[in-house]
């Protein structure tokens, strides 16, 4: 990465955009680096390489250029002498240079974009809003900010935090957080609770890890059946059983139907994608979009971002940022299926979506398909069967403290 103090330094003074050619551009190159010779941007075009340089540099440059047999170019000047030299013919762009430069020091002493980092269980609205109660938010004047005074009102206001860091750098304000550890809820594993069905099905196989299993493999159960019990009996041989409550746990794969149905239209309008792709470049400053110079198109078009990214100089960040679009030109065209490629669509779409959110060791085991033709579609109605995990945990009736609570809530209520 190039040193950015020298080249800021170069600009303010003045520098020159050359090139250079020959055969021995290797040994000139290792010079000029021997020698340190400060130049920046270099890049090969066509049989050369062109590159920037001081105008101190210029000098030692011709020096390598003639030692080793190349051609050295100067293609401009440039920099902000040049750029002065250039305004004093043009007071109307000296002017409008001022009026930027004066604009970008006003606008730069404004909050103008609010980073949340850090943050899972709380969501990033909830924490710009409390940040905005405090003073903290975009259009915020920086130094009516007091960054140490919102970190205390956000830790002493927010309880789910643990830490909290506030720090502004140019137009942007980063606000990281950290968030307090929830401890596991010791119900979820010492609760007494029950093993019951989630949906109709057959079991085909259960193992019970805790508890007491109710089925068996081949038994048909309806959803709220319980599989597995919470209920386990204890005690020496001979003697009296006891009742004993713990929290189920294990596994139940059960066969179960579900029916997916899905329609694929027998003539669509489909893009096709040619001609030159366009790139469109728009300035962002808070909810404004300045886009001076849009792409024509002569069709329609796709438009996809590329970047967006903040504009700056170091630490110093910008009141905007500049998004890089593409515009892709497309044109249209009606694609006509028939009844039978429509039906190879459609089955594949029914197997993709009997799979969808189906868990590792659980698989579709068989679809049966019913096609319906129309004039313009095909309609398709899925049967599958599904082997798959029905087992969910259900607290006890007797120990759900929650349920409970609510009971004695309406008691009081009466």
């Amino acid at each position: 990465m190039r040193n950015l103090l020298p080249v800021l330094w170069y600009y303010l003074r003045g520098y020159v955009m050359i090139r250079i050619t020959g055969f021995s551009m290797e040994r000139f190159m290792n010079l000029a680096a021997y020698r340190r010779i400060l130049f920046w941007d270099a890049k090969g075009v066509g049989g050369g390489m062109e590159m920037k340089t001081s105008l101190a540099g210029l000098k030692e440059l011709e020096e390598c250029a003639q030692k080793t047999g190349c051609h050295l170019e100067i293609l401009a000047l440039g920099g902000l002498p040049e750029k002065m030299r250039h305004a004093k013919t043009h007071p109307i762009f000296a002017v409008g240079i001022l009026f930027f430069a004066a604009a970008l020091y006003v606008l730069s002493s404004f909050v103008w974009v609010v980073h949340v980092e850090g943050n899972e269980r709380l969501t990033e609205e909830e924490i710009l809003t409390a940040c905005e109660a405090y003073g903290l938010k975009p259009g915020k004047w920086k130094k009516q900010v007091d960054a140490d005074a919102v970190t205390k009102a956000l830790l002493a206001d927010i309880s789910d935090l643990s830490w909290v860091s506030v720090s502004i750098k140019g137009a942007e304000a980063t606000v990281k957080v950290a968030e307090t550890i929830v401890a596991p809820t010791p119900m979820e594993e010492e609760t007494p609770c029950d093993i019951i069905a989630e949906k109709d099905g057959v079991v085909e196989k259960i193992t019970a890890a805790k508890g007491t299993p109710l089925v068996q493999a081949g038994d048909v159960v309806q959803a709220g059946d319980v599989l597995i019990s919470a209920e386990v009996l204890v005690g020496l041989e001979g003697e009296p059983m006891e009742t004993e409550y713990v929290a189920a746990s294990g596994s139940v794969q059960a066969t179960t139907w579900a029916e997916v149905t899905e329609e694929q239209m027998l003539t669509e309008t489909e893009k096709i994608f040619g001609g030159k792709d366009k790139e469109n470049h728009v300035l962002l400053f808070g909810d404004l979009e300045l886009d001076f110079i849009k792409p024509h198109m002569e069709s329609d078009f796709e438009k996809e971002v590329l970047e967006e990214k903040n504009m700056g100089l170091g630490d110093w960040t910008l009141p905007f940022s500049l998004r890089t679009e593409v515009y892709r030109p497309y044109e249209t065209a009606e694609k006509t299926y028939t009844a039978e490629e429509a039906k190879a669509l459609l089955e594949a779409k029914c197997k993709e979506k009997a799979a969808e959110g189906l868990a590792e060791g659980e698989s579709v085991a068989q679809t049966e398909i019913r096609y319906e033709t129309y004039t313009d579609r095909v309609r398709a109605v899925c049967k599958v069967t599904l082997s798959e995990e029905i087992g969910k945990k259900q607290v006890r009736k007797e120990f759900d403290v929650e349920d409970e609570s609510n009971r004695e809530n309406h008691s009081v209520g009466e």
